[in-house]
């Protein structure tokens, strides 16, 4: 029951931010799918997610599990540094309340909302823009928008 309401929840925030997106598309007279929007919503929040569970592996933590998240985003950890290297494709860097991350390779770059683990809180216009742009599969379709 409770993959469900996750899954319901997920539906309804998705919705929501497409709604926004299309709003901002009208008003400033861009183009764009409805589709490509979906798309790259679900893949920028999967690609997050992947991403903040390699980190967290990396430092051999679980972020399913509270206490662990807590000592992966404390900046009081000094086992895990605020930045560096990932992998040897990716870098990540905590700020604020985000971590980022980015492809050395493909110049990609994944922003991560702290809040609300193994979710990862809201997606934000901005870092999915910025998604969007540095993905090769949507530089294409978001070409109009500065």
């Amino acid at each position: 029951m409770l993959h469900f309401q996750k899954t319901v929840k997920q539906k309804i925030y998705i919705k929501k931010t497409i709604k926004n997106w299309l709003e901002f598309f009208k008003n400033n007279n861009i183009k764009i799918k409805l589709d490509v929007v979906k798309e790259a919503i679900i893949d920028y929040r999967s690609d997050g997610k992947k991403l903040m569970r390699k980190l967290a592996e990396k430092y051999g933590l679980d972020i399913e599990n509270k206490k662990d998240y807590e000592k992966l985003i404390s900046r009081n950890n000094e086992e895990i540094p605020i930045n560096g290297e990932l992998s040897k494709r990716w870098n990540y860097a905590f700020h604020g309340c985000e971590c980022g991350f980015y492809n050395k390779k493909h110049k990609q770059q994944v922003e991560v909302v702290l809040s609300n683990q193994p979710e990862f809180g809201q997606i934000n216009s901005w870092f999915l823009l910025s998604y969007m742009k540095s993905t090769e599969k949507y530089k294409k379709e978001i070409e109009e928008i500065n």
